[in-house]
């Protein structure tokens, strides 16, 4: 756990600060629990840094670190256009001042390339994550959609049909409906498990040699 987060009195809290707390404590362990199954620790494939606080120490906005294969863009202009892959992605989570509630939907937005149609590849807006849940702000957790965009990340979410939601970037959703499904270039094994951490070896034991006995006269 953040030494931070036991330094706060949670009985204290009241309102959206008793929402952030709990936000806080919730990502924390996700990313926590992430570290502990990891090959290295040092790197899990979930991890979070604290942008922004309150004054009474409450994050407000986070930057997410997700360590896992994903496309962040394709090769040349000539169709068919092979993807290209990134295994590190930072995407930002901002808090608005009216979270939670109907019109203070959580903010977020990639910093680094990602290529999914359900996120915005270029433009004014680039790096924008549609994630259509009713009521995001108010019901969903940051966990909860911190998971949905992985999932994007692995390709195991995706809306590239031009049909209601609609894709976020018709650019990429075209290129996943004529390019990268017909060449299975959306499947890259984002179903493989999480390497888990190696488990620690019991030291050896040499066999000791029989003690000699002692023959009395």
């Amino acid at each position: 756990m953040n030494p931070a987060i036991s330094r706060i009195d949670e009985k204290k809290l009241e309102g959206r600060d008793a929402r952030l707390f709990q936000e806080w404590k919730d990502l924390d362990a996700l990313c926590e629990k992430r570290r502990r199954e990891s090959a290295n620790p040092f790197k899990p494939s979930l991890s979070y840094i604290i942008r922004r606080k309150t004054l009474t120490g409450l994050p407000t906005e986070y930057e997410i670190l997700y360590r896992c294969k994903s496309i962040i863009g394709v090769e040349g202009e000539e169709k068919p256009r092979k993807p290209i892959f990134g295994d590190l992605h930072k995407m930002s989570v901002v808090l608005p001042n009216n979270y939670p509630s109907a019109d203070g939907n959580p903010i977020f937005t990639f910093i680094s390339d990602v290529w999914h149609p359900n996120i915005r590849y270029s433009g004014s807006f680039k790096g924008h994550v549609c994630l259509t849940i009713k009521e995001m702000g108010v019901l969903a957790s940051i966990k909860d959609l911190v998971l949905r965009v992985e999932r994007y990340l692995k390709y195991q979410m995706y809306h590239a049909q031009n049909t209601y939601p609609y894709p976020e970037d018709q650019g990429v959703a075209e290129w996943v409906r004529e390019e990268g499904e017909p060449n299975g270039w959306v499947k890259f094994a984002q179903d493989k498990p999480e390497p888990s951490a190696p488990k620690p070896t019991e030291p050896s034991v040499e066999p000791q040699a029989p003690k000699k006995r002692s023959l009395s006269i």
